[in-house]
């Protein structure tokens, strides 16, 4: 029920020409970080990221936070991001694609941040 209100209300923002079609189909949460996947919906959305270090997973962390903060200011959502940056190899195959949540053997870092 709510991501069909989200996705009304997405393609009515487009189609009244509130928002351009290319961010409001693609928030940048994932700009300049390779690999990433993003997912859920307005109120919390998680993004997975791969990092090989666990300094490359703080700066990759940050990066974004960043980014999440930027589409908050711009569009009001997501309220809540949850941030897990991976370690790259069986961890990033295993649980990259978010369909389960990672061990923590295999978190190189983690953020949960109210945006709003």
């Amino acid at each position: 029920m709510m991501r069909a209100f989200i996705v009304t209300a997405s393609v009515l923002t487009v189609l009244l020409g509130l928002a351009p079609a290319a961010n409001a189909a693609n928030p940048p949460f994932c700009k300049g970080v390779k690999p990433c996947v993003i997912g859920g919906d307005a109120g919390v959305t998680w993004v997975n990221a791969a990092a090989s270090s666990a300094a490359q997973g703080r700066k990759i962390a940050a990066r974004l936070l960043r980014n999440a903060q930027a589409v908050h200011r711009e569009y009001g959502a997501p309220e809540y991001i949850d941030i897990r940056v991976v370690k790259k190899g069986a961890c990033w195959r295993k649980y990259g694609g978010g369909t389960a949540k990672p061990r923590r053997s295999c978190v190189q870092a983690h953020v949960e941040r109210r945006l709003s």
